[in-house]
């Protein structure tokens, strides 16, 4: 998993340890109009805005400590807040949240001083007493620069600098304010850490309580994740556990404090378990995570990955509504965390890969193209176990014409490309993150129409099931 802020730590010959608050608009948003005119009394209901993933808590990172004090150095820090707006009732516009403006409230902050550069001031941000206001101007969804290119088009910044011989901990809050005038005023407070911690992960075959060469098919296995702190700051407060499957198994839906994906053969869950994890200590999950291998799995891969609970982002957040565990809630036991993997973030993942017994057994699922005449629609398409080795062969339905990779889309992108035209004979590259994606049009309905997909066995080692190697391709028209 990437962590957006990691990308972005590089070090500049500056006296102060800067940290950069970028506004951007993801989500449905698509346009922003000028700040500070044209306001409504009374904002329309028809469009919400609400932050994604801004951190509950944000650490201003050390380089040095002597004695519980800190020095700061480097380059800036960015601090990510990204709003998204959609619509209240459905409708086929996307929502726009217009005539943003943008406070920030740093009178709950201390040992920390803040700065508006040139730059900032000619986004539309102004600084007076303990308040940063900004007017940003034509932000649109998608068109937020690279944080760690240090890039600031279409974003409001300014810089937090903890004072000389600022000592670790807390060093209080920053309040967010966004008003629209189509939209209700959101908020959002952060607190802030003088210090960091540093996250550990129990890695690889350590995680599981027994852990054979092959398994079979419908065994299951039990992981025990495990993490530790060698930063310079506690982590206060709970911390989510996010344990996710990839390729031919499920997760028991086990522990009362975990929240899953789905009610039945969930693959994910995200346990929120009682905090601190100071710094030193290490933890590992009293009970195991159990996991269910297919009768017909092969392989597949799982991740565990802490987060302070405040900073966990909506990728991996599961609602309140999901469903939860039966069991006693699941908590933390002391370990021994010498030998976890480091990191230099406020997350730590551990992973594991597994094989069965049917290891060399190549299976594809099928899958349905579903669209509009005269649409556009992109499939990432993977094997049967989400984990892939090989290149997809395809036929296409009658009806849809291919669309390869494009003049000016970024050459690490994979996208599956003809190899018979006149007979609707596609390739699939071998995936290497991001999955491989069938790109297609829908030209016409043809009622009944078929593809098919399908892998070949590894050259290598003889496929156990030949049955499994391919699947159709349906077509679903809308409309």
């Amino acid at each position: 998993m990437k962590d957006s802020r990691a990308g972005s730590r590089r070090r500049r010959a500056t006296t102060a340890w800067a940290v950069a608050l970028l506004v951007v608009l993801g989500g449905a948003v698509t346009s922003c109009g000028a700040g500070g005119s044209g306001r409504a009394d009374q904002p329309s209901p028809g469009v919400t805005l609400a932050f994604q993933d801004t951190p509950g808590t944000f650490y201003l990172r050390a380089l040095d400590t002597s004695d519980g004090q800190l020095s700061w150095g480097g380059g800036p820090e960015p601090y990510g807040v990204t709003l998204g707006a959609s619509r209240r009732s459905p409708g086929r516009e996307p929502a726009k949240a217009e005539n943003l403006k943008v406070t920030v409230d740093l009178s709950g902050t201390k040992a920390v001083t803040a700065s508006l550069d040139a730059v900032d001031r000619r986004k539309g941000c102004r600084w007076s007493g303990a308040l940063i206001t900004c007017t940003p101007k034509d932000a649109e969804s998608g068109k937020a620069k690279d944080i760690a290119s240090g890039a600031h088009d279409d974003v409001v910044g300014f810089h937090l600098i903890p004072r000389d011989h600022a000592p670790k901990g807390p060093a209080g809050s920053l309040k967010i304010t966004v008003s629209s005038s189509n939209a209700p005023t959101v908020q959002q407070t952060t607190q802030l850490v003088i210090g960091a911690p540093r996250l550990t992960a129990r890695d690889g075959w350590d995680l599981w309580d027994a852990a054979p060469d092959r398994m079979d098919p419908g065994s299951e296995l039990k992981l025990r994740p495990a993490f530790g702190n060698e930063g310079e700051a506690d982590v206060e407060g709970d911390l989510n556990v996010v344990v996710e499957v990839t390729g031919q198994a499920t997760l028991h839906r086990q522990y009362s404090n975990c929240r899953y994906d789905r009610a039945d053969a969930p693959k994910k869950a995200m346990c929120t378990i009682p905090g601190p994890l100071p710094v030193g200590a290490a933890y590992e999950t009293d009970r195991p995570f159990t996991l269910a291998i297919d009768r017909t799995g092969s392989e597949g891969r799982i991740t565990s990955t802490v987060y302070p609970a405040p900073n966990t982002p909506s990728r991996d957040l599961l609602p309140d509504s999901a469903p939860r565990g039966t069991g006693a809630p699941l908590a933390f036991h002391p370990t021994d965390g010498s030998h976890f993997k480091k990191v230099e973030r406020e997350l730590a993942t551990g992973e594991v890969r597994f094989a069965t017994t049917r290891r060399y057994d190549r299976q594809v699922n099928g899958f349905a193209i579903k669209g509009r005449v005269g649409q556009t629609r992109e499939i990432g398409v993977m094997d049967a176990g989400g984990y892939f080795e090989g290149t997809s062969y395809l036929t296409l339905p009658e009806g849809v014409t291919l669309i390869g990779h494009q003049e000016g889309e970024a050459g690490e992108l994979l996208f599956c490309e003809y190899t018979d035209e006149k007979n609707r004979k596609v390739e699939c590259p071998a995936p290497d993150n991001p999955l491989p994606v069938l790109r297609v049009r829908i030209d016409k309905r043809v009622d009944g129409a078929r593809g098919t997909i399908s892998v070949k066995p590894d050259s290598e080692h003889p496929d156990p099931d030949l049955t499994n190697n391919t699947a159709p391709i349906t077509m679903e028209y809308v409309g």
